[in-house]
């Protein structure tokens, strides 16, 4: 299962043949690879610990250190969607700015 992974996200080996080196594009295309796997998976957990967090607030049944436990896992659940969406942008953005 690694070896097909790393085999999706790597490219020819330039060192000993005569061809011109891998350009910059190489790389972000690499990125483009991994993110497109990774950001899906990502998001599809982010929103099931949401989905878990407020079930466990509806079971929560008013006890007050179980709504602070469901708060908390939908805060960080919330956070991490959002940071998701931030770091794509800020690498598509990159992506972009460099090509």
């Amino acid at each position: 299962m690694i070896k097909s992974f790393l085999s999706l996200i790597s490219s020819s080996v330039y060192a000993q043949s005569g061809d011109n080196p891998p350009q910059l594009q190489t790389l972000f295309d690499s990125i483009d690879k991994i993110m497109g796997y990774i950001f899906p998976f990502a998001a599809l957990i982010a929103v099931a610990m949401i989905i878990y967090g407020g079930y466990m607030w509806i079971i929560s049944g008013g006890d007050p250190s179980k709504k602070q436990i469901a708060q908390g896992t939908l805060t960080w659940a919330a956070l991490g969607l959002v940071f998701l969406f931030l770091i794509r942008a800020l690498l598509t953005v990159l992506v972009n700015f460099f090509i």
